[in-house]
This record gives structure tokens, sequence and C-alpha cells, in this order.
């Protein structure tokens, strides 16, 4: 490592240059690679053709998402010492709206309404000690974390107005109202803190208890395990990472569960775009199981409505299904698609000797997708597994999350979806989910230098 200030010399790649061993290292690495013409023309054939386009399955409401974090040190001597922010934005795009956007007479979008179209975006902000900060006096930083997670995510998020919106109370509600905290083969739990076996059952009227035998409080939202990769003196950004991961889905299921409450007819008529795969991954990767539940729940009570199933779309911009698609786009048609079944994905994008019996089953909960629009635009979409959990034979399952006629019309509506808002200016983008992140992201400069300043100032006051 250098020193601060110190410069790297020029010439430092030339040990690597002229060692032998590395050429013959890379010579012995298989990886994703260019096809060749006839490699790329098999895998094209397999293509079919797209849906055909029907404006009239298009929603009524587009709700979209996306997050972002941050890692700010509080002090340029102490870089190693940070604390987190994430902030997760929705917009809601009304499809009348967004059809009103351009002037039939200039041919220009009218500015006032497109700025209308931006105030319906709301962005929720979440602050987390990260590396050497202890919350609230915890006595380490893990617990500290624990501590801030249960706050954030206990928060009622309404400001006030409405019903409740505490992530916390989403939580306990998608796992049907009762949470265990601790091993997932039997009831007794461990202790979060000092690991002491003991049974610890949370409700929405109870979502904090003290442990029996150390006293320090264990919370319903270290069902998550967020903490577990939480280190006193490490780099903690993978643990903010999961978080907001976490925290996105969440946020999606605490709308589709207000709405469906409210009005379950409605959400036939509604869209929910994430930015990302259907997908929860790391410690908190079982909230996947309970989201695909839930989803199956309520296309199951659409159904008996006579209703279309709820929308769900993860849109991936980047990613090693991506690259494969970037590869093999100018072999392919326009207006075409294809289902990424896990034979196609292990054999020319994973390239894995020992696939396993169903890819993503402790992260997934929906199916990925390739899709080339008639505009000749390349799309990594998926929509949620028509199905209520992955019991039972997971080669079945495997075969079965890949046969297109379990999706009914989700795959239709979704390339329709991505038709209609398709745009140039950037790559595989639709403009819901440009909107979500231009709400969501934080730049390095200025938002980034904002968050410095506020956060050494404001660790200054309270010192």
């Amino acid at each position: 490592m250098p020193y601060r200030g110190e410069t790297a010399g020029k010439g430092g790649h030339s040990d690597f240059v002229r060692n032998p061993d590395v050429q013959a290292f890379l010579a012995e690495c298989d990886y994703m690679r260019q096809p060749s013409d006839a490699e790329a023309q098999t895998m094209a054939s397999t293509f079919t053709t797209a849906p055909p386009s029907d404006p009239s399955q298009l929603p009524r409401y587009v709700v979209a998402s996306d997050a972002s974090k941050s890692d700010t040190p509080i002090n340029d001597k102490l870089p190693s010492t940070q604390v987190g922010f994430i902030k997760v934005s929705q917009v809601l795009i009304s499809m009348d709206s967004y059809a009103e956007l351009v002037d039939p007479k200039s041919r220009f979008v009218d500015p006032f309404k497109a700025a209308d179209m931006h105030r319906n975006a709301s962005a929720i902000t979440f602050t987390l000690p990260g590396s050497n900060i202890r919350f609230q006096g915890a006595k380490s930083v893990k617990d500290g974390f624990r501590r801030a997670v249960f706050k954030q995510l206990s928060a009622d998020r309404t400001n006030g107005g409405g019903s409740r919106l505490a992530l916390t109370d989403v939580l306990i509600n998608i796992n049907e109202g009762d949470v265990y905290v601790g091993r997932s083969s039997s009831r007794a739990g461990q202790c979060s803190s000092c690991g002491a076996d003991h049974e610890f059952r949370f409700s929405l009227s109870e979502q904090q208890k003290a442990c029996p035998s150390c006293d320090e409080p264990v919370f319903v939202t270290d069902w998550l395990r967020l903490h577990e990769d939480v280190s006193d003196f490490g780099n903690n950004t993978s643990a903010m990472t999961r978080m907001m991961n976490a925290i996105e889905h969440l946020m999606m299921v605490a709308l589709i569960q207000q709405v469906f409450s409210a009005n379950p007819r409605s959400l036939s008529k509604m869209a929910f775009v994430m930015d990302g795969p259907l997908a929860i991954f790391g410690q908190p990767a079982k909230l996947h199981a309970r989201i695909m539940a839930l989803l199956h729940s309520v296309n199951r009570r659409l159904a008996e409505l006579g209703l279309e199933p709820l929308l769900v779309v993860g849109l991936q911009k980047t990613g090693e299904v991506m690259d494969h698609a970037n590869l093999l786009n100018r072999f392919l048609p326009n207006g075409v698609l294809r289902v990424l079944d896990d034979p196609y994905r292990y054999q020319y994008i994973k390239g894995s000797d020992s696939p396993a019996d169903n890819f993503g089953f402790e992260t997934y909960y929906g199916q990925d997708f390739l899709f080339k629009t008639e505009k000749g635009r390349i799309f990594n979409f998926a929509v949620p597994y028509p199905f209520a959990d992955k019991s039972g034979d997971q080669s079945k399952f495997a075969k079965a999350k890949a046969d297109i006629t379990n999706y009914r019309s989700l795959i239709s509506r979704a390339c329709d979806l991505i038709r209609h808002f398709e745009f140039d200016l950037y790559e595989s983008a639709i403009v819901p989910v440009a909107l979500a992140h231009r709400h969501a992201s934080i730049s390095i400069v200025p938002g980034g230098k904002v968050l410095d300043i506020i956060t050494k100032t404001g660790l200054k006051r309270s010192s």
C-alpha cells in the first residue's frame, strides 16, 4: 500500500509482463468470449419471435424504483471511519400524463408537464453506522449497526399522514405475522449479540426483546442477518449494499400490500419496475422466498376476480447476462425473445461444468428473459415466478420456471411496457427507471461532497 500522497512507479507493470507464469496462468483460464459466427448463429437460432404489440395491455400506472448508497469518511484524517447513506426512490407515472408530454403542435416535450412528472417521485433516505462507528453507545460496531437498522426500518415513513408505513411491519406481515430470529431449523434462536440459545419471537406488537443472558436488545430486523457482514474493524461496504438491496424490495412490497389492502382490483392496472434482478443476495437472501409467496397470493386473488396478474418487472442494465447479450446482439434480428433457461445459461453464459439443479434457488424469485425490441435495443428483464414456493424436485422446478405458458400474459405485457418506454438517452434504458435513478442517485460531485460535509459537521456538533 502506498503512503498518503505517494504516486505509483510507472514501471510497476513490467514484472507482470516479463513473468512467464502470468501468461501461463492466463492460458489456463476459461471465460466468456466473443462467440464465433457459427456459435453465435446457433445461439441466435434459439430465439423466437417476440409477442406482438398490444397497447391495450399497457397498465394505467407504472411505479419504478431505484436505490443508491454512499460511504462517507467522517474525517479526512480517518478515511477508514465511515457513515453510510442509502437512498431509495420510487416514481409514479400515469400513462395518460406520459402520453400528454409531447405537444402535438410542436413535437417538443412540454417542460411544465415533465416537471409535474418529477413531482410524483418520492425518495426515502437511511443513515447507518459504517466502519469504526458505534451507534447509541452500543458495545460494538455490530451491535450499533443492528440498533440503527431497527431504528431506520421501524420508523413510520408516512410523515404523519395516512396509515403507518414501517418496513418492520412489512417484514412481519410477509412472514405471516410471526418472525423467529436464529436458526431456521427450529423455533429456538440465538441472541444476535452474545449467541446464547433463546427463543426470540416477534410480532407487530412486539418488535424487540432483551436477551435473558446478556440483556442486549434483539430486534425483529435481525432476521435479515445484515449485521453478520459487519466487522468492528473492517470495511462494511458490503453490509450497506445488502441493506440497500433488501430495503428496495421491501419498499416495493410495502406499496403492493397497501394497494392490495385498499383495492385489489387496482393492482391489475399497475406495473412495478425495479432496477436490477428479481433477487435478494447475501445474508437477507431468504427474503426472496417471502416476496415470491406474497406475489403468488396476490395473483391468486386477482385470478379469482377475473383479472390479469400483477406485473412486476426487473431490468438489468449490466452483468454477465447483458455482457452475453451485447456479444450476441449483432446476430439477432429485431423483435425476438428468449427465456434464459438453466441449460442455456450454464452452457453459454456461466460456462459451468457442474450446474445446479435450479439456478438461483436461494436468491431469485423471478425468471430472466432476453428481449430485442423492434427498434433494435436489447433488454434483460425478469418477471416473478408464477409459483408459491420452490419446494419439491428442483430439476422439475427449473423446467417449470422456463415454460412460458405458465406466465399467462406477463411476458407479453412486460415486452409492451419496454416497447412503450424505451428511449435512446442511455443503453438498454426505459423512462420509468431512468426517472427513478435520477431521484435515487448520489453524484460524486456535488452530492457526495455535500454528504461529506454534513457527516463531518454533524459529528462535530455531537462531540
